[in-house]
């Protein structure tokens, strides 16, 4: 049962979804505050959600997908309209199979699952310049302790 848009995401236009995004409040979750509707603006070819939780204690993302899959999906639908894109693109970690699973099911033509792997970008700190262990959390930790710190 795969349709390009679900009935009731059709029912908005593109200036009545920025608009409504706006009177929400919804801004970005980056610490920055972005303004949503202000990204909606912009006219693209493809709209792509960056599921891919880049802390390895965070689950939020993944377990949203897993019991929201529906809403995630009919958010994208709404994005999609807003910015005229014509493709959607899920990018999630191969090691969430339960939001796959959710999904997968769900996908309409013009979206789609993007799997990339399980890894951690640890940026400029690298594992052999921690305590000793080189596990992620350390290197977690030491990442954030330095940009806390200024260095």
């Amino acid at each position: 049962m795969k349709t390009a848009m679900t009935p009731e995401s059709t029912l908005y236009d593109a200036q009545t979804i920025r608009e409504r995004v706006r009177a929400a409040g919804v801004v970005g979750a980056g610490g920055a505050g972005f303004p949503a509707h202000v990204k909606l603006q912009a006219q693209v070819d493809t709209f792509l959600v960056n599921a891919a939780e880049c802390e390895p204690m965070l689950k939020v993302d993944q377990q949203l997908m897993a019991v929201q899959a529906e809403r995630l999906i009919r958010g994208v639908q709404y994005a999609m309209t807003a910015t005229g894109a014509s493709a959607g693109i899920i990018a999630l970690k191969e090691k969430y199979q339960k939001a796959i699973n959710a999904l997968t099911p769900l996908l309409p033509a013009g979206i789609r699952l993007h799997i990339l792997p399980d890894a951690y970008p640890a940026g400029d700190v690298g594992f052999d310049h921690l305590d000793g262990n080189g596990s992620e959390s350390s290197a977690c930790r030491a990442a954030g302790q330095r940009r806390r710190g200024g260095q």
